[in-house]
């Protein structure tokens, strides 16, 4: 006896009156006649194929075959019943990995050809610019940290040593406006130019990027910054200045909201909210895969933002656990063009935690820092 059933693996969507089945393992696209469509819904729980007629069965063999279906006890029935995280994040965190993972027999392009390829589009279609114009009212920044970075004074052994997630600031201390200033033009801020010949000219920032495409966009949320209005600002990063989102400081109520009830973003000095111009990447990358490096993008930025910040005397720490929607909502964002990736909180440690900090780095108990507030547990406020 062999029982079917359809397969956890693949996914239906209609295009242009058609039901298309994805196959993301296998990197698979097929439309589905009416009768395998019809066939599909009575399938969604095992079905002895001794029970189907005669053309159903030869239809449900197919499919089969094509892994629409798979039999219960097989090889593929067993992956889809184990245990495993992918069990636990979902289905549309496995069918993301597996639509932009890379199989053994795909193709890649040598360099010639992705630089013939390059020079082709560029003719075609002008590439994006790596820097976006909100258009708001712009306030300018003071000079903050000189570009030859000797005015961070510290050593970079220190800086990576030093380094640590915080998340207890002072809220009498604020972040000058020259920290900001030299925070963002070293974490943000476009430091070379490259004149490539057929393809234009090319940004270089202190962190890499794939292909140079600096998809990733900042936008500040300053709370406690003497010399800086509070509001939600854009970092215009070709003329290192802020440009206004939207004036004033947010409700504490909203921020906390944004930042999934993590009470002590809120009492950060400044807020970096990081997004992606889609286009910038897509224009020279135009696989599923494309999507992955955003996020290895972000990783790099992140980690420049905790070392300058370190080394500016300013504690930081990252978050991904956002409500993107709500953020989108604020910057103007729509998710086929810019999405939100995660921010970077900074400000001054207030004296406890620096003080936690500099007995750790001079070989005291090691341990995390805690916000101490109702968020984690450890506090009432």
């Amino acid at each position: 006896m062999t029982r079917v059933r359809v397969s956890r693996l693949v996914f239906f969507h209609w295009r242009n009156g058609q039901m298309v089945c994805d196959d993301p393992l296998r990197h698979r696209q097929f439309a589905l006649s009416a009768a395998a469509e019809s066939l599909l819904r009575p399938l969604s729980h095992w079905t002895d194929l001794r029970e189907l007629d005669g053309e159903l069965s030869e239809l449900a063999q197919r499919l089969l075959a094509a892994h629409v279906l798979v039999a219960e006890g097989s090889p593929e029935h067993l992956l889809e019943e184990r245990e495993s995280p992918w069990s636990t994040w979902g289905s549309a965190a496995t069918y993301y990995h597996l639509a932009t993972r890379t199989r053994r027999d795909d193709a890649f392009l040598t360099a010639a050809e992705d630089t013939a390829e390059i020079r082709r589009r560029v003719t075609a279609q002008p590439s994006p610019s790596p820097f976006k114009t909100h258009g708001g009212q712009v306030v300018r920044l003071p000079e903050g940290v000189s570009p030859d970075g000797t005015d961070f004074g510290v050593d970079f052994g220190h800086v990576l040593r030093a380094r640590r997630t915080t998340r207890r600031f002072s809220a009498a201390d604020p972040v000058s406006a020259e920290q900001l200033s030299g925070l963002l033009r070293w974490v943000a801020g476009p430091f070379h130019r490259i004149d490539v010949p057929g393809v234009g000219s090319v940004v270089l920032k202190t962190s890499p990027s794939g292909g140079a495409r600096h998809a990733i966009e900042v936008y500040p949320v300053v709370l406690n910054v003497s010399g800086v209005p509070s509001g939600v600002y854009h970092y215009r990063a070709r003329d290192h200045c802020l440009e206004t989102v939207r004036p004033g400081r947010p409700d504490s109520g909203e921020l906390v909201h944004w930042c999934g009830g993590q009470l002590y973003a809120d009492t950060a000095g400044v807020l970096l909210l990081y997004t992606a111009v889609l286009r910038r990447s897509a224009w020279k990358y135009r696989t599923g895969r494309t999507y992955r490096t955003l996020f290895m993008d972000l990783g790099h930025l992140s980690q420049t933002a905790y070392l300058v910040a370190t080394a500016l005397g300013l504690g930081a720490f990252f978050t991904a656990a956002t409500r993107d929607e709500a953020i989108e909502e604020v910057l103007g964002l729509t998710w086929e063009e810019e999405i939100f990736l995660g921010l970077t909180g900074v400000g001054v440690p207030d004296e406890t935690e620096s003080r936690r900090q500099r007995e750790m780095l001079a070989g005291g108990p090691a341990g995390f820092s805690f916000a101490m507030d109702a968020w984690d547990g450890l506090g009432t406020t």
